[in-house]
């Protein structure tokens, strides 16, 4: 990836549920899953049947051309918001950028506002919104002038010159912070009364992870606009923009995509659904995500500061650097990701069982008591 990535070391020949098997047949519990992607965990049986079926049929037509895989798939997630309208993408940051595009169409007022320690994406239009100094830095002359806000700051900056609002129901890369539901409503109300769109990224949050289908559900948030993508199709490239009908639309021609909303990938994510449905992954999601976080809370060690997050999107706040932990755990057999440079991220699969999950604790446990030592 012309060195955008740095390397982990490893080379994965397989895997399956919540379990990857690198080259040397060594086994890791993955608690990164695809960045967030592989939400239904590797080789999901229900899922592979799905790829098979659809594989045999066109895989991309146009946009032009309709299509009965597509327009089931729309229908759910037109179900998802009142009068629900939907543009299909291939990723998160383009169904950002949707919702930037679709702001503007509908609003002429000067400011848009995002909370601090966001994370929307590295697009030139996302990556406006996207907080982080480090990925703004060598573009900022090409970025649109958002307004990065404190959560109190932002309360107090919405005003009837505001176009449009962008939160995220649980602050993932800024270090996993779930939104107070009082906040979540006190912010709805007043995007209500100053006319303002409220954009809820859930691209990480959403899908079932953090214990609803929208975790906006959960945070007190009535947004007009979600963005979904990570495990959407599984994890096959897939990304959605949703809004109220009373939002309007884009111009004739406004916006376009070539893959996006292809049948292939449409019947993948219409089966992820009906196993969000069937299996009532959300509900597991919630109940495995407190017993993991009371686990993680068990650990007694001056390595760790705190245990936060929403169903399957945990955080541990570390007194060292994340990566370190990152690199421990690894050595450990376990995958996870930092969350900024003291915050340790697990994204479980919806699949993981009590047995991952202790083994996941366990190796943290291991790895702190040898900090300790240090």
């Amino acid at each position: 990836m012309s060195g955008l990535y740095g390397g982990r070391g490893l080379r994965m020949a397989s895997g399956k549920g919540a379990e990857l098997f690198d080259d040397g047949g060594k086994r890791y519990v993955d608690f990164m899953a695809g960045h967030g992607s592989s939400l239904f965990g590797h080789c999901h049986p229900d899922l592979i049947a799905a790829v098979e079926s659809a594989s045999r049929s066109p895989w991309s037509i146009g946009l032009g051309i309709d299509s009965h895989s597509r327009d089931r798939f729309l229908s759910v997630l037109r179900s998802l918001l009142p009068d629900g309208r939907v543009f299909m993408c291939n990723s998160g940051t383009e169904a950002v950028e949707a919702a930037l595009k679709l702001v503007l169409a509908h609003s002429d007022r000067p400011r848009i506002l995002a909370l601090k320690m966001g994370f929307h994406g590295r697009t030139l239009g996302a990556l406006g919104l996207t907080f982080n100094p480090k990925y703004r830095k060598p573009w900022m002359s090409s970025l649109l002038p958002v307004e990065h806000l404190s959560a109190e700051e932002l309360l107090d900056s919405v005003d009837q010159r505001t176009a449009a609002v962008f939160v995220e129901p649980v602050q993932g890369e800024g270090g996993v912070y779930p939104m107070d539901p009082d906040y979540g409503r006190a912010l709805s109300d007043l995007c209500k009364e100053n006319g303002v769109l409220l954009v809820a990224d859930e691209i990480q949050s959403g899908w079932g992870r953090c214990g609803s289908v929208l975790a906006s559900t959960l945070v007190g948030l009535d947004p007009d606009v979600v963005c979904l993508a990570k495990g959407l199709a599984g994890g096959l490239p897939a990304g959605a923009t949703i809004w109220k009908g009373s939002v309007g639309d884009f111009p004739s021609g406004g916006h376009g995509t070539t893959y996006g909303g292809n049948p292939f990938i449409s019947a993948v994510g219409l089966a992820a659904w009906n196993l969000l449905e069937e299996r009532k992954y959300p509900l597991q999601a919630e109940t495995k995500g407190v017993g993991f976080m009371e686990a993680l809370k068990g650990i007694d060690s001056p390595q760790l500061r705190d245990v936060r997050g929403l169903g399957l999107l945990v955080g541990v706040e570390t007194a060292r650097r994340s990566t370190e932990f990152v690199r421990m755990l690894q050595d450990r057999g376990v995958l996870a990701l930092p969350a900024g440079p003291k915050v340790l991220r697990f994204l479980p699969p919806f699949v993981a069982e009590r047995s991952h999950f202790d083994e996941v604790v366990h190796a943290l446990e291991e790895v702190c008591r040898e900090l300790d030592r240090r």
